[in-house]
């Protein structure tokens, strides 16, 4: 399915309506985490150690293909051990279907779900731990300069 936006004619003495694939995969992105259970989403290109992308980055984790009045995707997710894998992702996929149909008045076809990986509540917390040790260094470094 081609295609990097849609263009829809509702009518023509108005004009068109344009939905870039950009659009769709922002949505995506913001329902999908959003989702109990989705730590991240990944960029689905990296073998052995998965990492969430960055919130500015999410939109690299998620593929969407378009044809007129139709979007297929698929979204690479990082999930949370405690949770169902399965249901986590069914409801990534009920949310982003319905959230892209409604503001698009596209159809969704399907929402395809890769999980990339599982992340356990020690690992979460060992990454936090890090990440303010590393902040705490940087101010350091900061007041030092």
């Amino acid at each position: 399915m081609p295609g990097k936006q849609i263009i829809k004619e509702n009518t023509p003495e108005l004009g068109s309506i344009t939905v870039s694939k950009e659009v769709i995969t922002v949505i995506a992105a913001l329902e999908t985490i959003k989702v109990k259970g989705v730590v991240g989403i990944s960029s689905g290109h990296k073998a052995g150690s998965v990492e969430a992308l960055p919130k500015k980055e999410l939109t690299k984790g998620i593929e969407a293909w378009m044809k007129p009045g139709e979007v297929v995707l698929t979204i690479s997710i990082i999930t949370d051990y405690e949770i169902g894998i399965f249901k986590v992702a069914q409801e990534v996929q009920k949310r982003t279907k319905q959230s892209i149909e409604t503001m698009t008045d596209l159809k969704v076809l399907k929402v395809n779900i890769n999980v990339q990986g599982v992340k356990f509540k020690e690992e979460e917390e060992k990454n936090s731990e890090e990440k303010k040790t590393k902040k705490k260094s940087n101010k350091n470094e900061e007041k030092i300069n």
